[in-house]
């Protein structure tokens, strides 16, 4: 599978499980919350999704299934709790995706300095 068909595939899946996990919180705690507070909730539970699973496994669960990993551009070294953070709050801003029209990682790559690769099979 092509480079731009993983990453579309993982950006399938991860938008995806997410657009379910807002359904359940609409479900689950509307009143308690509000209608009016909604999309803030749900640029929440988006930043979460993607800070934690990538953060603490390199992974969300679109990049598990396809089999890829970020990874920092610094061959050897770990990714960093700020590479991760700058990650996820570029990924929050609407143009992110469209970088992927000009270039081969999303800007959310090249400015926080990371990288989703391939994991190789055992």
């Amino acid at each position: 599978m092509g480079d731009k068909l993983v990453r579309l595939s993982n950006f399938v899946i991860d938008t995806s499980i997410f657009v379910v996990l807002i359904f359940i919180f609409i479900e689950v705690v509307p009143r308690q919350v509000g209608i009016d507070n909604i999309k803030w909730v749900s640029i929440l539970i988006y930043f979460l999704y993607y800070f934690i699973l990538e953060y603490f496994g390199g992974q969300t669960i679109g990049k598990r299934i396809t089999k890829s990993k970020v990874m920092n551009l610094e061959a050897g070294k770990e990714v960093q709790l700020g590479q991760i953070l700058i990650r996820t709050i570029m990924r929050c801003i609407p143009v992110d995706i469209l970088s992927y029209l000009f270039t081969n990682n999303g800007f959310h790559d090249r400015i926080s300095g990371t990288l989703t690769i391939k994991v190789l099979q055992k």
